[in-house]
């Protein structure tokens, strides 16, 4: 695709470049992705990625926007409710339990249902080891506010403040349990022969998920039996 083409206002070439670069960027990283990579993907003329964002940094940083516009609400609108129930009201271990797994299961709803957002979840793990400007925005934008809101959770749970350094690492720990079904995709397709992810293995993937959050709150000690003899002295 010649750069030479003239170029006019075309708002499907825009939508089609914007979800072309999910994809590239999610395999490729910013560096990696070509400019005729992105253009043959989305079916343009090369010179729309200047012409529309000013340059495949432009349109890094822009695809990561329309995800957030898109997409990123279903995750804010859910951190917006939990953090006005912590604020109102003290809430006991079992709620903030059940509002942890609403956060995650919306979390893993939004990452791994879609390949688009799929290829936005490869995008922030890159970002989390070489970071770009882009990570300010992604930081700013979605990781703060989950993280801060699970430590919160967390806090209650472990009967700890929300800043604890031990919360934290536990916060963090809980997030990489949602990003590595995006991270180690290939591995659980081979142990379990999963196509990735078709709708009953994405329950099964929440299942887990709660099953393991359920250990974040002990089971109380079983009552003793009334009138059970001593076997020691069998009376």
């Amino acid at each position: 695709m010649s750069e030479s083409l003239p170029i006019t206002p075309d708002l499907g070439a825009r939508a089609r470049l914007l979800d072309a670069a999910a994809e590239i960027f999610g395999t490729y990283n910013l560096e990696g992705a070509t400019t005729r990579q992105l253009a043959e993907r989305a079916e343009v003329n090369q010179a729309a990625i200047p012409y529309y964002f000013g340059g495949k940094e432009g349109l890094y940083l822009a695809t990561i926007e329309h995800f957030f516009s898109v997409h990123a609400p279903k995750i804010g609108s859910v951190v917006a409710e939990i953090e006005s129930r912590l604020t109102a009201k003290n809430i006991d271990k079992a709620e903030a339990l059940d509002l942890l797994k609403t956060l995650l299961g919306t979390m893993l709803e939004v990452l791994l249902r879609q390949q688009t957002n799929r290829s936005f979840g490869r995008i922030i793990i890159r970002e989390q080891m070489q970071p770009t400007k882009a990570f300010d925005l992604i930081y700013e934008r979605v990781i703060r506010h989950v993280h801060r809101t699970i430590s919160a959770l967390l806090a209650i749970l472990l009967e700890r403040e929300p800043d604890d350094r031990s919360v934290i690492f536990r916060a963090q720990m809980i997030v990489g349990q949602i990003l590595v079904f995006l991270a180690g995709r290939e591995t659980i397709k081979r142990r379990l022969n999963l196509t990735g992810y078709t709708e009953e293995e994405f329950a099964e993937i929440q299942a887990a998920l709660h099953e393991q959050l359920d250990l974040l709150q002990p089971k109380p000690p079983r009552p003793a039996a009334a009138g059970r003899r001593s076997p020691r002295n069998g009376r």
